[in-house]
């Protein structure tokens, strides 16, 4: 089945795009110590609320249609950051394993919160400051579960392959005035 590509037209009114960890915490009974385990699997999560009257909300009713529930998905953008925040010149994805990426002709800087696109519907962002460089690494977040897609590095309108946490999410109350409202989360489809 084929993801549903969001519009960068219908644009939130707010937005949350996060990491989630999957961390948990025990006491030992013994001792009193505090445990901390974290787990593998940090996924991406989203929450976006859309506010439209007029025709816009029977294109927004359309694309909410189209993404199917539970069963679609959807790449879905962080509007936060479309574009890397320098020019990066026309640096290559060559590789990368655990939280680290290989690039290659690196123009310019790349800042810690950069989504870099390692295949289509798989985004991870940059952790620290990256210089310009012929060969450098990239230390990254999420850590990488599968090989990359070796290409062009893609900064730009970086997407993320989602699904509906909930069938209920569709769920569109309306005003008087006609004004619609949607407030639906997404959770990352796992590879």
């Amino acid at each position: 089945m084929s993801a549903v590509t969001w519009p960068l037209t219908v644009r939130p009114r707010r937005q949350s795009f996060w990491l989630a960890t999957r961390s948990t915490q025990f006491d030992n009974p013994f001792s009193a110590a505090t445990q901390r385990l974290d787990w593998a699997g940090m996924r991406w999560r989203a929450e976006l609320l859309l506010r439209r009257m007029g025709p816009a909300v029977r294109e927004i009713d359309g694309l909410v249609a189209a993404l199917e529930g539970l069963a679609g998905s959807v790449l879905l953008p962080d509007f936060r950051r479309l574009a890397a925040r320098n020019p990066l010149g026309s640096p290559t994805l060559s590789g990368g394993s655990g939280a680290t990426l290989a690039v290659t002709d690196l123009g310019g800087t790349l800042l810690p919160g950069d989504l870099i696109q390692i295949e289509t519907g798989r985004a991870v962002m940059v952790t620290a400051t990256v210089a310009a460089g012929a060969s450098v690494s990239v230390p990254i977040a999420p850590p990488l579960r599968q090989p990359v897609a070796i290409g062009p590095l893609i900064t730009d309108a970086v997407r993320v392959r989602m699904r509906l946490v909930d069938d209920a999410q569709t769920a569109n109350p309306t005003t008087a005035a006609a004004r619609a409202e949607w407030r639906l989360a997404f959770e990352e489809v796992p590879s």
